[in-house]
């Protein structure tokens, strides 16, 4: 295991170094999963498309629309929604390599004509205004800094009524323990996530950014089994990890991942908006 601090590294790069480690751990994914029966880490993958699925459905999505996915990882997502709903999917990531992954993946699904990826920017979207019916964030608007911000640049590349969905980690109430403290900063320092944001928090981003709130759901009891499941994956082909990160990081990638189960004071938003028919949303900056 390096010991070599990565203090410097943007995500981009640290998602290069982790992708294939936290895939493995996560059925191919690289987003939590969605459990509504049993906890068996061998259904990690099942529980993962359910919360796909989850997403893609509030979307409302028909075919032949043209989709944003907001931070698209390694494809796996992308590919799902796409052929699931006959739409046309634009992913988005920081990392180069995940770009490669995801393209492969979709030559081997035959979707290259259906899905395409780039290396691009949430913070400093290009593409034209209005030119997505749809988008969607599964646990990525979490590292952003400025929630507004990303909401406002997701606003102006959606077209007037268009369904945005996002999942993010949300604050219920306080944090009790130091303990739970610890593990919170901790993770938020890892993954270079944005501040924890309580649902008012969150819904006056969503609008000052020119959306409306059309749904917040809190679904953190069917997602906090991810913790414990990532965790036991990540340590049983721990070497794979070890490989790739300091000592500080395998310890907040498997030793205290497990613990965020037992940390029922976050939520694990839904969050649905939608861009007003006729209004111009503000470009974030």
């Amino acid at each position: 295991m390096t010991t070599d601090p990565r203090a410097h590294d943007d995500l981009g790069t640290f998602y290069d170094r982790v992708n294939d480690a936290m895939a493995d751990a996560m059925g191919g994914y690289l987003h939590g999963g969605y459990w509504d029966g049993p906890v068996d880490p061998e259904e990690v993958e099942r529980a993962a498309d359910r919360l796909t699925d989850f997403v893609s459905d509030r979307l409302l999505l028909a075919p032949g629309q043209r989709v944003l996915d907001i931070g698209s990882g390694n494809g796996k997502a992308t590919a799902r929604i796409a052929r699931r709903h006959g739409v046309r999917v634009t992913g988005i990531t920081l990392s180069p390599r995940q770009v490669r992954q995801s393209t492969e993946l979709a030559a081997e699904l035959a979707l290259s004509d259906t899905v395409d990826f780039e290396v691009h920017d949430m913070l400093g979207l290009s593409f034209p205004d209005a030119a997505f019916d749809a988008a969607y964030a599964i646990e990525s608007i979490c590292h952003a800094e400025d929630r507004t911000g990303a909401f406002s640049g997701l606003a102006r590349v959606l077209r007037p009524g268009a369904l945005l969905v996002a999942t993010d980690f949300v604050l219920l109430r306080p944090l009790e323990t130091d303990e739970h403290r610890r593990l919170v900063d901790g993770a938020m320092k890892n993954y270079q996530q944005g501040p924890m944001l309580t649902q008012e928090q969150y819904e006056t981003c969503v609008r000052d950014a020119g959306l409306e709130v059309v749904d917040f759901t809190d679904i953190g009891e069917y997602v906090r089994p991810s913790y414990q499941v990532v965790g036991h994956n990540l340590l049983r082909g721990g070497e794979k990890l070890r490989d790739q990160v300091t000592e500080e990081e395998f310890r907040y990638m498997v030793e205290d991942l497990a613990g965020f189960g037992d940390i029922t004071e976050l939520g694990y938003a839904v969050v649905t908006v939608r861009k007003p028919s006729g209004t111009a949303a503000r470009q974030g900056g």
